[in-house]
């Protein structure tokens, strides 16, 4: 008898329809809508969305803009619209060149090149990290950028493996002097 467990509570099903989308005997009647119902041509020729909500009675009803041929859409996915987002913010169009740049500060933190407010350190890791990480970037966009993008993509990825160079070089010449960060020598 000390095994058997006392049951603690209890599991109501209330679900108002079946697996088989039938109405449940034992739910209560709906209230009746206060507009009456659409015409059963409407509904078959345009079914609501099972994710859809109910329209808020407060709230002004939505009027879609008319879209321009150059305006980008919003992503049928999740109704994002970056130029909606930029224009109520005071943005900017986001271009390439921007992704570039923030990739490239990353890169010139790590290489101790900017002043973040802390103490300068190179993080080679970090910086060869970088590196790879815009080279992807080349490679996954060839043949989609501008002549104007590629040069300066092809020229910022030159620049940045150069400087990882001359820190890697710096790094050696410290370790064979004993210059300041060198192990000692014994």
């Amino acid at each position: 008898m000390a095994n058997e467990k006392k049951q603690e509570f209890t599991v109501t099903d209330r679900r108002k329809f079946t697996f088989d989308g039938d109405l449940r005997p034992d739910t209560e009647p709906a209230a009746e809508p206060a507009s009456p119902p659409a015409a059963p041509e409407a509904e078959a020729t345009a079914p609501i969305p099972p994710e859809a909500e109910p329209p808020r009675h407060d709230a002004p009803p939505f009027v879609p803009e008319t879209p321009t041929h150059d305006a980008p859409q919003p992503s049928p996915e999740t109704g994002y619209d970056a130029d909606q987002a930029r224009s109520a913010f005071g943005g900017e169009k986001i271009e390439f060149i921007h992704l570039l740049d923030l990739l490239v500060q990353n890169a010139m933190v790590f290489a101790g090149a900017l002043d973040t407010g802390a103490e300068r350190r190179v993080d080679i890791v970090g910086l060869r990290h970088m590196i790879d990480m815009i080279a992807v970037l080349e490679e996954r966009t060839k043949g989609n950028l501008t002549e104007q993008e590629h040069a300066m993509l092809s020229r910022t990825l030159f620049q940045l493996r150069m400087t990882y160079m001359e820190i890697i070089n710096m790094i050696q010449r410290q370790a064979t002097e004993g210059g300041p960060g060198a192990p000692p020598v014994k």
